[in-house]
This record gives C-alpha cells, sequence and structure tokens, in this order.
C-alpha cells in the first residue's frame, strides 16, 4: 500500500481493516490488545498453580463482554490475515490518534510471533516521537529475534515474571531495551521500581517507569 493510499483512508476506514486502538482506564495513552485465550506461553502457565497468568485480569470481568471479546478477535484476525499491511495501517492509526507520546501493547494478549515482534518494532522505528512499552512471557521469541534484529530506541520490552513472586534480572542479550517486570516480589534489585498506581487510584497518573529502559525491573502488585 502506497503512503498516498494509505493518508487518503478516513480513520474509520482503517480501524473497520485491523480494529480500534484500546484505552485501559489505568494508562495514560492508547494501547492494542489481544484475546488473552492466544497467548501462546501464557495458555501453558494458566495451568500451572502461582503462575502469574494462573489468575490472569484479562480473562475475567470487562474482558469476557461480546462487544470487547469481538474488539479482541478482530485485531488477531487481522495480525494472522495480512501483518505487513496490519503494520501499515496501524502505524498511520497510532500516529493520527495518539497525542501523549507513549503507546502500551497488549493489556490482554502477547506477542504472537518474530514476525510480529518485527512488525511491533517496525512501527516503533517509524514512529521516534512516541515511546512503546510491550510487556511479555515470549522471552524465548525475544532471545532469538534479537540475535538478527536491532530494537528501536523507542521500544522497551519487559520480560515478565512467569510466577508470582519470582524476580527476574534485566537480561544481558545484547541491548538495554529488554528490561524485566515481577508480581509480588520480596526481593529488591538495583534500578528497580514498585508500581504505584495502587496508592493512587490504581492509575500511572505521571509515572512513566514502564517505559523507562533505566528502570531495570517493575514489581506489580498481585490483581
Amino acid at each position: 500500500m502506497s503512503q498516498l493510499a494509505l493518508k487518503r483512508q478516513t480513520t474509520k476506514d482503517i480501524e473497520a481493516q485491523i480494529g480500534t486502538l484500546s484505552r485501559p482506564s489505568k494508562m495514560p495513552c492508547h494501547g492494542y490488545s489481544l484475546p488473552a485465550t492466544e497467548c501462546k506461553r501464557g495458555s501453558i502457565l494458566r495451568k500451572i498453580e502461582n503462575s502469574v497468568c494462573s489468575d490472569c485480569y484479562a480473562l475475567k470481568n470487562r474482558y469476557l463482554f461480546n462487544n470487547v471479546q469481538k474488539a479482541l478477535h478482530k485485531r488477531l484476525d487481522a495480525l494472522l490475515s495480512d501483518t505487513f499491511t496490519w503494520q501499515h495501517l496501524l502505524t498511520e492509526l497510532i500516529n493520527r490518534k495518539e497525542k501523549s507520546g507513549y503507546f502500551r501493547w497488549h493489556d490482554s494478549g502477547d506477542i504472537q510471533s518474530p514476525e510480529h515482534l518485527s512488525a511491533i518494532n517496525n512501527i516503533a522505528f517509524a514512529l521516534p516521537h512516541i515511546i512503546f512499552w510491550i510487556p511479555t512471557r515470549e522471552f524465548s521469541v525475544v532471545k532469538e529475534w534479537v540475535k538478527t534484529n536491532k530494537v528501536a530506541p523507542n521500544l522497551t520490552i519487559r520480560i515478565s515474571a512467569n510466577t508470582i513472586g519470582q524476580t527476574l534480572r534485566r537480561p544481558s542479550i545484547g541491548t538495554t531495551n529488554i528490561t524485566t517486570s515481577s508480581v509480588g516480589a520480596t526481593q529488591t534489585l538495583s534500578n528497580s521500581q514498585n508500581c504505584p498506581a495502587p496508592k493512587q487510584d490504581n492509575q500511572c497518573k505521571d509515572c512513566r517507569s514502564c517505559w523507562d529502559t533505566q528502570v531495570s525491573n517493575i514489581n506489580y502488585t498481585q490483581h
């Protein structure tokens, strides 16, 4: 698709093809979420007691509403049917709608493939004025992917701990853009920070630590 053809499409036209951006109430910015049922690593962890995914917040409450499920699957279908077109349409949509300078991937769902991660990375390269954050449990995918790809400087990838209370250290895999997150960890690491949201109406407010590569680990309170 040419840039001219892309620019001629209305925002509604683009959303009809790849779905709308999400706007989690906690976040200061837009996001783009996928069905949690389609998480690769998460689907395995959900069956393991005391794993973070065993009580996944994205598999209950408002996420179960028919309209929410429909929106999540529409995004996934668009991604899987034509990742190249999805990437270019989503780049244009984010550029039009995100004015905060920040973007969060996947408050529900996770990386589907190396090609998906490449598309996310390409979107970040195309929009250098926006800082992107993606939490993921697909460490094996990320570890292999970074061997042959350069992470965009405005993309923060946080490897999420698998179990509650687990503490992760920043992986030494050749880039400072790879950071970590934990849930209910008691061990304190250098350059680690506890998420302040529980003390401020469950909102980020002015905190942007999740997007900050200088913060090596974010520790969240268990939902």
